[in-house]
């Protein structure tokens, strides 16, 4: 299923909302997008971009003219991104965005977007800097903001958007569909956390680059849990000194280690309580896990914590290193 299918199906109102302002030339000169982790945010934001671009819409983007390539490649230059979820959007890069879109634009159609992935995740000053430039906006010029957390966004920024919230597919839904689809129930299960959509995990999945952090992140992630459910901690610390911390390579790597083990700690939450686990393919570990540890719950938050921290100038192996103390001393 492609993006435009998938609004569509799972989001009807902002996909009429936004054919009906694109077909009426009604257009906001600003959204903000709003969704749960997972919720295909920035597919969707460049998707609407496209399709102000599009050479030919359908109503909304082809995917398949000129203008709908070119910025799926990176190569459109009155489009710009900056990307909340890999580093803090900063000061400077919205400097950037003001001072080209301040020119005229590159192409014909005199059209400039620019999208904002994760606002929650920019700087103090970059967040002045944008309420700025989007309460003056030039013309023409078109912005997607998007967010995983919309009570951390200034209510400043919030009144100057159109503001379309994205509601979450069941998980479990997405997950049977994409066993449908030939991947792994392991893989559908983890990765239905951050892909609210089966053709999205597929799409990942086939994508070598992106996949590599994955399964040093999900190797980890298996090797961590196999020897707690041992009772050996000293085998914990001697297999995150050789087993882990060498597969966390990349800020991306540790990232979606941590997005795992918060995905296992909420299952073993719930399996305490009694209700039902999402990660079923790990049942037998988190059950037991979650009888052994008192105290997941604390835990939880020290994962979220340390996920909180991916984005600043921290050493990646040394957090890791500290919270796997952090559990196992339990």
């Amino acid at each position: 299923m492609q993006i435009g299918e998938y609004l569509k199906k799972y989001q009807p109102i902002i996909y009429q909302t936004f054919v009906n302002s694109l077909q009426g030339d009604t257009l906001s000169h600003a959204y903000l997008l709003s969704g749960q982790p997972g919720t295909p945010l920035f597919e969707t934001a460049k998707y609407l971009a496209k399709s102000i671009l599009c050479d030919d819409p359908a109503p909304l983007a082809c995917e398949q003219c000129i203008s709908c390539l070119r910025v799926e490649d990176g190569n459109y230059p009155d489009f710009v991104v900056y990307d909340g979820s890999t580093q803090t959007i900063k000061k400077e890069e919205v400097v950037s965005i003001e001072t080209q879109f301040d020119k005229t634009a590159f192409e014909n159609k005199g059209v400039m977007i620019y999208i904002l992935h994760l606002v929650e995740n920019m700087t103090p000053v970059a967040v002045n800097a944008i309420l700025k430039f989007l309460e003056e906006p030039g013309n023409r010029v078109y912005a997607f903001l998007t967010t995983n957390n919309e009570s951390a966004v200034l209510p400043t920024i919030i009144s100057r958007c159109q503001v379309m919230r994205l509601k979450l597919v069941s998980r479990g839904s997405v997950i049977q569909d994409a066993i449908n689809k030939g991947v792994t129930q392991d893989d559908a299960e983890l990765l239905s956390y951050f892909y609210n959509d089966a053709d999205l995990i597929i799409s990942f999945l086939g994508d070598e680059s992106e996949e590599s952090s994955y399964k040093n992140a999900k190797s980890g992630f298996t090797s961590l849990l196999e020897v707690l459910a041992k009772d050996k901690g000293d085998e914990a610390v001697y297999i995150c000194e050789t087993n882990i911390l060498p597969q966390m390579k990349s800020k991306e790597s540790t990232r979606i280690f941590l997005d795992i083990l918060i995905q296992a700690f909420e299952d073993m939450i719930s399996i305490k309580y009694g209700k039902e686990a999402v990660l079923k393919s790990y049942l037998s570990p988190l059950s037991y896990l979650a009888e052994k540890m008192q105290n997941s719950e604390e835990l939880l938050q020290e994962i979220l914590k340390c996920r909180n921290l991916i984005n600043l100038n921290v050493n990646t192996s040394l957090l890791v290193d500290h919270l796997i103390f952090q559990i196992i001393k339990e």
